[in-house]
């Protein structure tokens, strides 16, 4: 089912102009009034009166922004005793900054009502290609986090997931080449492809295959863009503590142990979409001891390419080595995001961060004695 986008759009909270902040015209038009009684000078009295529709203009909707500024040109158009008053030719400018005040609060009304939308469609696009991950798949637990390269942007060209199938839990965790829109329709191409073969396939060379013959075919009938990816496939088999990986030009994951930090020993298969031309079918991947409470965590290269001030890339592996890794794949994920953006002054590319556990008899034991009978 396709993601749906709210039928009202809203502001979040931390976007929302503060309360505080929307009450500063209604304290300036009292210092403007202020001045106007005690400063018998209709020039700059004007000048401060005319600033403040402007001001509830950035802050307020049109209706609220009308009423100020009506309230500001009974002020300035009162037959004050105390001051001079403003002749005809004097309302009329007033009047239309007025005006015009009213006019930009409406137009920014409607460009942040646009703005909620896109952010929504963006979100329910980001979330077609990367889902939410279940934090338990049978003896399995994790967590994912997404960073796009573009500020301000939700949306970019990495995918994961983890799903079960009826050949044992299968991850995937990819990298389109470039951003935007044409980047995301790739991913989303390529995740759909995915959740089907996995339902299909035995091995991961064959899921690989029609990852690479999908993106070829659909480049080539114009349905998405020429653009390439790298894949790490793994497989969780229930029966065995073993993990069956399969690398399309993708980052090799790293495997922890307790305290120790191994970096898996892979043969990449190319990347998908090279448009070789004789495109080279991928292997059936590589088998390595994955026992309870180790944790395999899975990254796109956008993460290690992160560079410091003096060009030096982000070390992750150094980084783990002798740490006590996090219990919990969600705080692991957290501590590698902040640790890298604490290390790095430039991310040019997407990261995705991907750490799934394999739970210990006694975890599952205790989640056994504590389900309902019945």
């Amino acid at each position: 089912m396709a993601a749906q986008v709210p039928r009202k759009s809203a502001l979040r909270p931390g976007t929302a102009i503060p309360l505080w902040v929307r009450l500063l015209p209604l304290g300036a038009l009292f210092g403007a009034s202020a001045l106007q009684l005690f400063r018998p000078d209709p020039l700059h009295a004007g000048i401060a009166m005319a600033v403040v529709p402007v001001l509830a203009a950035f802050v307020m909707g049109p209706l609220w922004t009308a009423i100020i500024a009506a309230l500001a040109l009974l002020v300035v158009a009162a037959p004050l005793p105390v001051s001079r008053r403003f002749d005809g030719d004097d309302i009329v400018v007033v009047s239309i900054v007025f005006l015009t005040a009213v006019g930009i609060s409406w137009f920014r009304q409607r460009f942040e009502a646009s703005l909620v939308t896109v952010i929504s469609v963006s979100e329910a696009a980001q979330k077609a290609v990367l889902p939410d991950l279940p934090e338990r798949v049978g003896d399995l637990t994790c967590a994912g986090v997404y960073h796009s390269a573009q500020r301000g942007a939700r949306i970019g060209g990495d995918l994961f997931d983890l799903r079960p199938s009826p050949h044992g839990t299968r991850l995937i965790l990819g990298d389109v080449q470039g951003h935007g829109l044409d980047a995301v329709s790739t991913a989303s191409m390529l995740l759909s492809v995915f959740h089907e073969a996995i339902l299909d396939e035995e091995e991961l060379g064959e899921i690989a295959w029609r990852l690479e013959r999908r993106l070829l075919g659909d480049a080539a009938e114009g349905y998405v863009p020429e653009l390439f990816a790298s894949v790490l496939l793994a497989e969780f088999a229930e029966d065995t503590d073993e993990v069956r990986l399969l690398s399309c030009g993708h980052p090799p994951p790293l495997l922890l142990r307790g305290e120790s930090v191994e970096e898996v020993d892979l043969k990449p298969a190319p990347v998908l979409g090279l448009r070789l031309a004789d495109p080279v079918r991928p292997g059936e991947g590589t088998t390595v001891p994955f026992g309870a409470e180790e944790t395999l965590l899975a990254f796109s290269d956008g993460l290690v390419e992160a560079r410091d001030a003096d060009g030096r890339f982000y070390p992750l592996a150094a980084h783990l080595h002798g740490l006590v890794v996090p219990a919990s794949p969600r705080k692991l994920v957290e501590f590698v995001w902040e640790d890298a953006t604490r290390f790095a002054t430039r991310m040019p590319d997407d990261v995705s961060i991907l750490a799934v556990t394999r739970l210990g008899e006694a975890e599952r034991e205790t989640e056994a004695t504590e389900k309902p009978s019945g």
